[in-house]
């Protein structure tokens, strides 16, 4: 691995600024959190209803909507969002939901945290960034993995299912994002990733017999496996992160989307369309975001208009990759922004 440092250009701020927009704050990361605990009860109280009334039908969609969010309570949204440390003043607050949101997610809080912050150092960097890792757009939004992303996330629930068995068997060579592993054998971190997967396949267990002993049929899927139905929206909104665009460049500009979202989709996604933010100034906790845009988008390419709007640059971006595989779309900043800095 890379020990390289890389010389990132950042949008000049002052210390008070700075110190402004980095204040954390528990009510707000309170809310946030705790209203994705109340609509995940929600759903899941609605799909077990429909269940006990015999309502196929409306059990199947309730059930659909259910892991559509479910899927943002994962590393797609909260999880990722948590694994900062800066959403919550109360660190054991911020520690408490990651590791409840991981659990409900079959994440690994341990791995996911170390692995993140080399993605956040290394950013689509080829061979050192593992978590995202360039090419073309067709092989990323593929047909394939549409009816996958939309129905049951096979490659998703082998990675991750797969990924806490091996773990959990004492296996810590294996890996999530291909690191090979990320943590050496003698490493404190891989005992704990360890003793973490044991954690997850024994509750999923436990929960899993209870839910067989009670015939609370509906509860395997709702609890144990939904996250991995139904994760075509958060994978598409991390498709607009990094996709088409350059690697190994050390500009955040030039490598991360930010995109306008209406204010459902920024809830669901924790403010993270506001990806080049995130990426340039890391400290800023998710619920700042929409403002530090404002203080820093003078300097910035002009965000994507929306989410459709959005995956449609992709798509266009696909169509010419189609004819030029090595083509890779190149921001253009806006006048008096500082000069692109390109690898």
């Amino acid at each position: 691995m890379s020990s390289e440092r890389i010389d990132w250009y950042r949008t000049p701020l002052d210390a008070e600024t700075l110190k402004r927009f980095t204040q954390r704050s528990d009510l707000r990361a309170l809310l946030h959190a705790g209203s994705f605990l109340l609509i995940f009860a929600f759903t899941t109280g609605t799909s077990v209803y429909f269940f006990l009334q015999q309502n196929w039908i409306a059990m199947v969609v309730a059930c659909y909507v259910h892991s559509t969010f479910h899927g943002f309570v994962s590393m797609a949204a909260a999880v990722h969002e948590l694994s900062h440390g800066t959403a919550f003043k109360t660190k054991a607050l911020n520690e408490f939901f990651y590791k409840l949101f991981s659990f409900l997610t079959w994440n690994n809080p341990v791995h996911f945290r170390a692995s993140h912050a080399l993605h956040h150092q290394y950013t689509v960097h080829r061979g050192v960034d593992k978590e995202v890792v360039q090419g073309p757009v067709m092989e990323r939004i593929s047909l394939r993995n549409l009816i996958f992303w939309f129905t049951f996330d096979i490659p998703h629930f082998l990675r991750f299912v797969g990924l806490n068995l091996q773990h959990a068997a004492g296996d810590g060579e294996a890996d999530y994002f291909f690191w090979n592993p990320l943590f050496p054998p003698d490493d404190p971190r891989r005992r704990a990733m360890i003793r973490w997967a044991r954690i997850v396949v024994g509750g999923h267990l436990l929960l899993l017999a209870l839910f067989i002993v009670t015939e609370m049929w509906v509860l395997i899927y709702l609890i144990t496996f939904g996250s991995f139905f139904a994760t075509g929206l958060s994978k598409l909104c991390g498709a607009l992160q990094h996709t088409g665009l350059s690697e190994s460049t050390p500009d955040w500009r030039l490598v991360c989307y930010t995109v306008k979202f209406g204010p459902v989709m920024r809830f669901l996604y924790w403010n993270m369309n506001y990806h080049i933010e995130h990426h340039m100034y890391a400290a800023v906790p998710f619920y700042r975001l929409p403002r530090f845009h404002e203080q820093v988008k003078h300097d910035f390419p002009e965000p994507q208009p929306g989410f459709l709007r959005a995956l449609g640059h992709l798509w266009s971006i696909k169509r010419v990759q189609k004819n030029d595989p090595t083509y890779v779309y190149r921001p253009e900043l806006p006048e008096g922004a500082a000069p692109p800095r390109w690898a």
